[in-house]
């Protein structure tokens, strides 16, 4: 059977084929002195020395089987362990890939860049996520359940003109959208700027000296009294960089006796401050209560109605930014900002009354260049929207193309 429900009602002079009579599957043994290949859905198909340089991250290496994987000609397109989440990817280069990854032939019918942009399309992906119900996450789409798929086969010469409309049309949006991120940059360093110039000064004082600094309660997955209660708890993951306070993060819960969560509570004008992983260093100020939330241990909370939490937050994100706080942390393997090193850290010092002027000047100034940012935001969603429902609409039919 053919799987074609996929597809609204394409153009007349179109055809609806098996991907079989498209695509043949690749078993040829590559050579060894083929070039080793990396399929990603950021950055196509590279080798792997090139992935690894661009991405800074390291694959596994396929020393065992190096001998025994599979040849990539040029134009191939290749099914990668992601595929039901970004799309096949067609690979311009000659090389090899493990036996994990199905290498898919064209055939004479089929125009590659028509079909680059067909498989990269949401409703493409979205019938490949639905061929992987039955699969573990993880486990690559086989030739079988592919060759199954119905696919719009448009005369060649259609195939040549909407992959040149394509190409032409996404490149005008990418670079939109890449302007759009180098005004965010902008605004990013212009945000920091105004930070460091405004808490800068020749004296500093100990953070523990101004506020009460508290570390969040382990991890409490059971109760160990009737009396303990489940309530959602502040982590790591919900401060972002700047500043921002991110409650949109899944929420999850954990068991607080009611001194705990007394003790733990979050107010407004609490400061907090995630203690290590990737985030450490980051703070956010809380412009209301949270009733009923607790925090973890991964978090400290600063609190204190002698100064002004906000002035803190502020020279936390400068000191973040200049690399203090990394020092402070002896960054090796795992950094923290323990509750002790918060307590000892210093911080640039003008006194009470200017540090309450200097939050407030800079609460003027980063709510405009964050305002900005979210309208960059905005705009660089609509760009992606735009951007998949232009390929969807064209690779279908639902859109013609100008002559």
């Amino acid at each position: 059977m053919i799987l074609t429900d996929w597809l609204d009602e394409i153009p007349d002079d179109w055809e609806c084929v098996p991907a079989w009579s498209l695509f043949s599957e690749r078993i040829e043994k590559a050579e060894p002195g083929d070039v080793h290949l990396t399929p990603s859905q950021a950055h196509g198909v590279l080798p792997q020395t090139e992935y690894m340089e661009i991405t800074g991250s390291r694959v596994v290496l396929n020393l065992t089987g190096a001998d025994n994987m599979k040849a990539v000609h040029e134009g191939d397109f290749i099914c990668h362990l992601r595929s039901f989440q970004g799309g096949l990817e067609q690979s311009l280069l000659r090389g090899k890939v493990s036996q994990a990854y199905t290498v898919l032939c064209p055939s004479v019918q089929v125009y590659g860049g028509y079909f680059r942009h067909l498989v990269k399309s949401r409703i493409f992906i979205e019938q490949l996520n639905n061929l992987t119900d039955q699969l573990r996450d993880g486990q690559t789409i086989n030739y079988a359940r592919f060759a199954r798929m119905g696919l719009p086969l448009p005369p060649f010469e259609s195939q040549r003109a909407i992959s040149q409309y394509l190409d032409r049309e996404i490149n005008e949006i990418d670079a939109m959208s890449a302007k759009l991120d180098e005004l965010a940059e902008t605004l990013v360093q212009r945000r920091k700027q105004a930070i460091q110039s405004s808490v800068c000064s020749l004296h500093s004082i100990s953070i523990g000296l101004m506020l009460e600094v508290k570390l969040g309660k382990m991890l409490q997955m059971k109760p160990k009294s009737p009396a303990d209660r489940l309530q959602p708890y502040l982590r790591a993951a919900h401060i972002q960089p700047g500043g921002r306070l991110n409650l949109a993060a899944d929420t999850k819960e954990m068991y607080f006796s009611e001194p705990e969560a007394e003790a733990l509570s979050l107010r407004a004008g609490d400061a907090v401050i995630v203690e290590g992983g990737a985030g450490f260093g980051r703070a956010a100020y809380l412009v209301e209560d949270m009733p009923g939330w607790g925090f973890q241990n991964s978090i400290i909370r600063l609190r204190g109605a002698s100064a002004d939490s906000r002035y803190v937050v502020y020279a936390l994100q400068a000191a973040l930014d200049s690399g203090e706080i990394a020092v402070a942390c002896n960054v090796a393997t795992f950094a923290h900002f323990t509750a002790e090193k918060v307590e000892g850290f210093r911080v640039p010092y003008h006194g009470t009354d200017e540090h309450q002027r200097i939050a407030d000047h800079l609460d003027e100034v980063t709510g405009r260049i964050d305002a900005m940012l979210a309208k960059i935001d905005e705009l660089k969603a609509l760009l992606v929207g735009r951007r998949a429902a232009l390929i969807t609409d064209v690779v279908t039919g639902r859109k013609k193309i100008p002559s």
